[in-house]
């Protein structure tokens, strides 16, 4: 029981990492061109419906990411702890 625990709370914690990189570091507001060189000018606008539900999808697939991550830690350590 022991090896499958910890295979998979390593395989939580990678898909957990993944769901993290791939919606969190998407979220972001300024052109990196333009922000590299100097230049980013952060400007508002009203959200279309279809930008604020992506939106919160993505902030709950990468809270859900984070739960993956620290809920495959725990499966990992309990597993060094089972006979």
């Amino acid at each position: 029981m022991q090896p499958y625990l910890n295979s998979f709370g390593v395989l939580m914690t990678t898909a957990g990492a993944y769901l993290v990189w791939r919606f969190l570091t998407e979220l972001n507001f300024v052109d990196k061109e333009a922000y590299l060189k100097g230049e980013a000018v952060l400007t508002g606008r009203d959200p279309s419906p279809e930008e604020i539900a992506t939106f919160k999808r993505a902030i709950r697939l990468s809270k859900l990411g984070l739960w993956l991550i620290v809920l495959g830690g725990v499966a990992q350590i309990v597993s060094n702890h089972l006979p």
